[in-house]
Order: structure tokens, then sequence, then C-alpha cells
């Protein structure tokens, strides 16, 4: 499990790197960049939180697996974006789209399928808080029997 754990953190790490000097190096996406960047620094708090109660809750690798191959794709998108010529207007507004698409997915995942994840893990904590609190309930029961 750690591995997947790391394999999400070392890919987020990497996008943020690369935007970062993308963002320096890059005139021509410099606003997107800034705004991805601006993105990415807003949800790593949540990404190495995700890190960590993946490994000590023993999840399954396909609860994180998908955003890891999204973040590597990003990762890729951000280093064809800063090989482009400032002088290629094409090109650039081309991954300018791309790079805004980023932007919206990255938002997306979170807003979207980690909502949609925290409500199904609130629904099993609850099952679990029920056949507790029905275990108890039997205990206090047999206890005051005796």
């Amino acid at each position: 499990m750690e591995v997947q754990g790391a394999a999400l953190g070392a890919a987020f790490d990497l996008l943020l790197t690369s935007v970062a000097d993308a963002s320096n190096k890059v005139a021509g996406f410099i606003s997107q960049l800034e705004r991805v960047k601006s993105t990415l620094c807003a949800i790593k708090p949540s990404i190495d939180d995700i890190e960590c109660l993946n490994v000590i809750l023993d999840r399954p690798p396909h609860e994180t697996e998908a955003f890891t191959v999204r973040l590597t794709r990003a990762e890729l998108l951000v280093r064809r974006c800063s090989k482009v010529s400032k002088w290629n207007f094409l090109m650039r507004l081309y991954y300018s789209n791309k790079l805004r698409k980023l932007e919206t997915s990255l938002l997306n995942f979170f807003q979207i399928d980690v909502a949609a994840l925290h409500l199904c893990e609130t629904k099993r904590i609850s099952v679990v808080v029920s056949d507790l609190q029905e275990k108890v309930n039997e205990i206090a029961k047999h206890m005051r029997e005796k």
C-alpha cells in the first residue's frame, strides 16, 4: 500500500515541480500555469492526507490510481507546453486550452470525485458505528442481567 501512496505523492510532486519550472521559463503560458500551480498548491494538503490515510487504513490502490494517472498525464502536458516556441501561436493556443482543461479536471476531481468518495466513506463509517452500538447495547444488556 505504501507504494501506491508514494505513487500518488510522487506524481503530484512531479507535476507541481514541472508547473513551477515551466511557469518560470515559458512566457506564453504564464497565466494558465500560475492558475494550475495555485490549484495544485491548494490541493497539496489533501493529497498528503490521502497518502497518509490510505496507508493507515490499508485502502485499495484503485481509489487513487485514476488520479495518479491523471497527474502523470498532466505532467507530460506541462513538459510539452514548456517546449512550445513563443512564436508558435497555434500550438500556444492548443496547449493553452489543454492547460485550462487540466485545471478544470483537477478542480472537478476534488469537487465531484472526492465528494462522492467522502459520502461513501461516511456511509461505511455509519454502518460500523451502528454495528458497534448494537454490540455495546448487547454487552450492556448482559451486564444488567448479571
